[in-house]
Formats: C-alpha cells, sequence, structure tokens
C-alpha cells in the first residue's frame, strides 16, 4: 500500500546491533491496524551485524518505510536525526527491541488523523526474557499510576502533580507517547546527544511545556528487558551511565527551579527528584567512578522529606568523597 503523502503519524526506530529482535518488533507494527497509512523510519545507528540489512529490506518491501543509515552515535542522536526526517504531524519513538500491541496502536493511528493536542500518553507491559523464554512482568510500573484509568485531556503540568501527589512518582520514558513534531521543534524539545538515560532529561522538559496531553489507559506498548541491551549491559562497566547521570539530575534542579519558581509543584517534583537521583547514586555506585565530591549533599538532605531518603543522604556524607 502506497502511504499519504502527509502522514498523521512517523514512527521513528534507532536501529543498532539488534537482528534477534528486529523482526519481533516490526511483525507487531505491520500488523497494526491502518499502518499502511503511518510511516515507519528506520534508523541504522551504525550497526554492526545483520541489523543494516534488514533495514534495506523492510524499505525495499514496504512504500511506507524508509531506511537511513549513519554513523554510531547512540540513541538521542538517532531520535533527532529521525525528527528531522519524519514527515508525519505526530512522532513515536519506538525501540527497536520492543513490540506493540497491533490493535491498541491502531486506536492511535486513527486518534492522530483528527487531533491536535501536543501528546498522546499510554501505558506499558514490561516482558522479561530469561534463557530464551519470555514472560509478562506482574507489574504496574509503566501504568502511569496517579491518573484515573479513564481517556481524558489534562495539561502537562497537571498531569505530573497528579502523579507525583497520588503516584508516588512519574515515569520518564519516551516510548509511552506520540508528540506532535511541530510542538517538538517550537520548544526546541531536541534529545542532547552522547548521554544515556537521556529520557530523564527529556521527558519532564516535555510534560512542563505542554498544553494539552491526551492519556488512553491501555497498555499499548511492551517493553523488552535482556541483557545486552543499553539499559541492561552486559559489562559490569558502567562509566557511561554514571557520567550520563551526573550531567541530568544536577541539571533538572536547575531547570526546574527556573521552570517552576513560585509554583507549588516546585518543592514537590525536587522531592522526587532527590529519590530518583539518591536510588541512581547508590544503584550505580556513581562514587565507585569518582564523582563522589562533585554530589551535592546539602541540597539532597534539603530537599529529602521522607526517612529513608534521610538516611540515604546522611550516608552520603561518609560514602561520597
Amino acid at each position: 500500500m502506497t502511504m499519504t503523502e502527509n502522514p498523521s503519524l512517523s514512527i521513528v526506530i534507532p536501529v543498532f546491533n539488534v537482528e534477534k529482535y528486529l523482526p519481533r518488533c516490526m511483525e507487531t507494527l505491520l500488523a497494526t491496524p491502518g499502518i499502511g497509512d503511518v510511516e515507519i523510519v528506520l534508523i541504522d545507528d551504525g550497526s554492526a551485524d545483520a541489523s543494516a540489512a534488514l533495514v534495506d529490506k523492510y524499505a525495499s518491501e514496504h512504500d511506507h518505510i524508509v531506511a537511513f543509515h549513519k554513523e554510531n552515535e547512540g540513541p538521542a542522536a538517532a531520535r533527532n536525526y529521525g525528527i528531522s526526517k519524519a514527515s508525519g504531524k505526530y512522532i513515536f519513538f519506538c525501540d527497536s527491541d520492543d513490540e506493540v500491541v497491533p490493535e491498541l496502536l491502531g486506536r492511535i493511528v486513527k486518534m492522530t488523523k483528527n487531533s491536535d493536542c501536543d501528546l498522546f500518553l499510554w501505558d506499558a507491559d514490561i516482558l522479561i526474557e530469561t534463557g530464551g523464554i519470555l514472560q509478562k512482568r506482574k507489574t504496574g510500573y509503566y501504568s502511569h499510576y496517579g491518573l484515573p484509568k479513564v481517556e481524558k485531556t489534562y495539561t502537562g503540568r497537571d498531569i505530573l502533580e497528579l502523579l507525583l501527589r497520588n503516584g508516588g512518582g512519574f515515569v520518564a520514558t519516551v516510548w509511552l507517547g506520540a508528540y506532535k513534531k511541530s510542538f517538538l521543534l517550537e520548544n526546541d524539545l531536541l534529545f542532547e546527544k552522547g548521554l544515556i538515560h537521556e529520557d530523564e532529561f527529556w521527558v519532564p522538559q516535555v510534560f512542563l511545556k505542554a498544553s494539552a496531553v491526551h492519556y488512553i489507559p491501555e497498555k499499548i506498548y511492551r517493553y523488552r528487558m535482556h541483557k545486552g541491551s543499553i539499559m541492561h549491559p552486559v559489562t559490569r562497566d558502567r562509566s557511561e551511565h554514571v557520567a550520563s547521570l551526573m550531567k541530568i539530575y544536577p541539571s533538572l534542579y536547575g531547570y526546574y527551579d527556573e521552570t517552576l519558581a513560585g509554583d507549588p509543584l516546585l518543592p514537590l517534583i525536587k522531592e522526587n527528584l532527590t529519590t530518583r537521583y539518591l536510588h541512581m547514586i547508590y544503584k550505580f555506585r556513581i562514587c565507585k567512578y569518582g564523582y563522589g565530591k562533585q554530589i551535592d549533599k546539602k541540597l539532597l538532605w534539603s530537599t529529602s522529606r521522607r526517612l529513608r531518603q534521610k538516611v540515604m543522604a546522611l550516608g552520603l556524607y561518609v560514602y561520597a568523597r
């Protein structure tokens, strides 16, 4: 089927060494009702396996799939490249080792044709791959706890407040939505190159700039957890992760102070940031990589409210030297 000239939706997929997973991702996307009217942008990010050939194969077999090849710069740069090449009104950033629920994504395809909201927001399931066996993880982590399970349009700021007050936090993950391209460009919402965990920096900015977020309480996306992915590397060297986190988290404090000055949401979102920051400090053993002196312990203490946070913040006076 030949795609319409101005699609309402583009699906941008960075591809890097995923020959094992890309076929399943594409299988679910191509099974989506109305997918022939959707532009799929495959970006080979310098793959060293058969992924590059697969990208070209899909593009040669489907008129609505376009393929690009570039040197490896990471997913942030690949997504930015995808934004520049996408012709759709909305962009959905799909990871090449994940999958979608075709029938539910089909609803989004229809909705993007007549909507003018800044972004669509949905939920996701987690698939755990162990020993070649794939199982669905029983968790609501990507279910936006705090939002009523009814389809509704909010401001981005109001969504953050509901998630923080009622759900205890928000998930900073790019594939939980479809974003209006003009909204991204007008607000300079590109991804920062070279960062891992770039979603953590990008998603809060998207929400705080969005005036209309349409929430669909359906698990449209399926996130696959497996060894060897960027988020779950085989190597124990986490230096790249740590370097990115030490740039993202301190920067967010300044961004929130500037953007939310005088807003009652400010202390709430900073407390949440502190919770996430402390978790990452201990999870990735950040001080092991020589960043102990760069951690602002007084800031973490002052923005902690709960006992567990306070204990973790105090521990840094011994741990982070």
